[in-house]
């Protein structure tokens, strides 16, 4: 019997990983549509996209940043989130940022949301129904009406991010010639968007209200804490950037407090999970071990259990199913 090798491991595990990216950078992408609103903040709509993602088993999840950059990074800096800013969000179109989230989760992800910062009000249950889905793109449809966000699979990465036409993310998956799956979803927070005549913050207060749900945070304990969300989300980027630096500033987090976690779990695991080779303006390479890598992935099947233990034991307590 044929066992797998550690890259045939990594790609399995790749192709099964959900990823999401939220277009938050400027006008195309709607965030600048918030300032027109009078009681709703642009940073409390995406943190709410963010927990939509992740209750629908969502991994790994990219921010594109512009606008107001430095204040929604920070804002979001605990959220467990990449940060992708665009320097030049005033002149750059949907699907630059588009392309921008795409290439940069193909790498660890099989599967991405793609979805404008102004349409945050769709629900868990339509992402699952989306993932569902064997189709290379899928895209939600309400009474007729094509919404956000859409699925895309990986393998159209490079199609999208070579497409030269003038019809924005829509043209390039057409482009693409891939079958398209259009799921019929109830829900009506797959066209809203942040603007005053569509009654958004009406419907987002009283009609689509954020739901109660359990959040467990799992982390790893010998002496004291040492490996949580933060440390995963650095290690994931550290395997796609090799740079210690680049990773803690995709992830909002200085460079002291990323070399700090990663010393600290080593101490109290006693062996290494980056490996470095110093040098360079920019600190030097860096790689994830392979005991690093064999720990990311227990800690992500041990994540997904108890998520989904909790949110049954929060069902049977809270609402009597």
């Amino acid at each position: 019997m044929r066992t797998m090798t550690e890259k045939q491991k990594t790609d399995e595990s790749r192709k099964a990983r959900l990823g999401a990216v939220i277009a938050a950078a400027g006008a195309p992408g709607g965030f600048r549509a918030y300032d027109r609103l009078a009681h709703t903040e642009g940073t409390d709509m995406v943190r709410r996209m963010i927990g939509t993602f992740r209750r629908a088993g969502v991994e790994e999840i990219a921010v594109i940043t512009g606008y107001r950059a430095e204040e929604t990074e920070k804002s979001l800096a605990k959220q467990g989130v990449v940060f992708l800013r665009c320097e030049n969000y005033e002149t750059a179109q949907m699907l630059d940022f588009a392309v921008m989230g795409i290439r940069y989760l193909a790498k660890t992800c099989g599967r991405f949301y793609f979805c404008p910062s102004d349409v945050p009000l769709f629900e868990e249950h339509t992402l699952r129904m989306m993932a569902g889905e064997d189709a290379p793109v899928v895209i939600p449809v309400y009474r007729g009406r094509k919404g956000h966000p859409v699925l895309i699979n990986a393998s159209l990465a490079g199609q999208i991010a070579s497409y030269r036409g003038d019809r924005g993310l829509k043209g390039a998956i057409d482009a693409a010639g891939v079958p398209v799956s259009f799921v019929a979803v109830e829900d009506g927070g797959v066209l809203l968007r942040a603007r005053e005549e569509d009654r958004f913050e009406e419907v987002a207060g009283r009609e689509k209200p954020v739901p109660v749900h359990p959040r467990v945070k799992v982390q790893l304990v010998r002496n004291v804490p040492f490996f949580g969300p933060g440390l995963m989300n650095l290690l994931r980027q550290i395997e796609v950037l090799g740079n210690v630096r680049e990773a803690c500033e995709k992830t909002g987090m200085s460079y002291s407090k990323g070399w700090t976690l990663i010393r600290t779990a080593e101490k109290e695991l006693g062996y290494v999970i980056v490996e470095r080779s110093p040098g360079g303006k920019h600190g030097g390479s860096a790689r994830v071990s392979s005991r690093g890598r064999a720990l990311m992935e227990q800690y992500e099947t041990m994540g997904r259990r108890i998520a989904s233990f909790a949110e049954e034991e929060y069902r049977k307590i809270f609402e009597g199913e």
